[in-house]
């Protein structure tokens, strides 16, 4: 396997971990913005994922699934969501934890 598989594997890897952090800020804020991220990065986590196994099974065309990873990871930052930090530190906005809105 090459070194763009390994590539492949930690985009979608980002792609998992941004996903969870976007459903971890909608269970404490309630707010829409990140309800849509969370429901959506289902769909590009999966594209990522398919992306890195396109590559694990198809070591010729390796560029395409950095393409789909890429497509993946590109999606997942296109949603709008809300601006909820504020002051936090960075390894709190990192994962996630915003105050609580009840």
């Amino acid at each position: 396997m090459s070194y763009l598989f390994y590539i492949a594997v930690f985009g979608s890897a980002a792609c998992l971990f941004l996903w969870l952090r976007d459903i971890r800020i909608f269970m404490r804020t309630g707010l829409d913005g990140y309800r849509i991220s969370a429901r959506t990065g289902v769909i590009h986590t999966a594209i990522t994922t398919a992306g890195a196994g396109e590559i694990m099974l198809f070591p010729s065309a390796d560029i395409l699934g950095i393409g789909i990873v890429l497509l993946g990871l590109y999606l997942q930052g296109q949603q709008k969501r809300e601006v909820v930090f504020s002051t936090e530190s960075v390894i709190d906005r990192a994962l996630g934890k915003a105050r609580i809105k009840r």
